[in-house]
């Protein structure tokens, strides 16, 4: 029997292309890297202007930790430039005040009530540029926006004790004395 190819086989034959294009299209998309997110932050200070600077000092009664960390581009409060460093704040905190900080990498441990009215509090200073002298910030964590090349810092106040961050705001350790 002789084959003959009408116009049937060949809506047949389209059709069977179409659907091993359509595999081969949907199984490349899947192999396809999902594109990696655009860095929130770089180590060290802003340099010209290029964030906010941000400086938390764990201070010797929690981790005796100093971090600085650019957060890059504007930031609409402080507690939008410590998660934008890659800090955690208030996690598993359900009773924190609203633009408020309690804990910061979950620190203290003792979370609430201990962060604000037995232990200490987490002080919020704020510096116009690198070159300036911190001063305890006129507005709270959760407000804003902060202005690029600004340098904010947070500094554990054990006690209730507030000092500035034992480093300058840009970022050199303060003399001794």
């Amino acid at each position: 029997m002789e084959r003959t190819s009408g116009a049937g086989g060949s809506r047949a034959r389209n059709l069977v292309a179409a659907a091993i294009v359509s595999c081969a299209a949907i199984a490349l998309g899947a192999c396809t890297p999902t594109p990696t997110p655009a860095p929130t932050y770089s180590e060290g200070t802003c340099p010209d202007g290029s964030g906010v600077t941000v400086v938390v000092d764990f201070s010797e009664d929690l981790s005796d930790e100093i971090v600085v960390r650019c957060a890059l581009g504007a930031q609409q409060s402080g507690i939008d430039a410590l998660e934008a460093i890659g800090l955690s704040v208030n996690e598993n905190e359900p009773n924190a005040f609203p633009g408020s900080v309690c804990t910061l990498d979950g620190l203290p441990t003792q979370g609430y009530p201990y962060c604000w009215s037995e232990g200490g509090f987490w002080g919020y200073w704020a510096a116009d540029d690198q070159g300036s002298e911190w001063g305890f910030s006129p507005i709270g964590a959760g407000q804003g926006p902060l202005t690029e090349g600004g340098v904010i810092g947070f500094t554990w106040a054990q006690d209730f004790v507030s000092d500035g961050p034992r480093v300058t705001p840009g970022g050199d350790p303060l003399p001794a004395g």
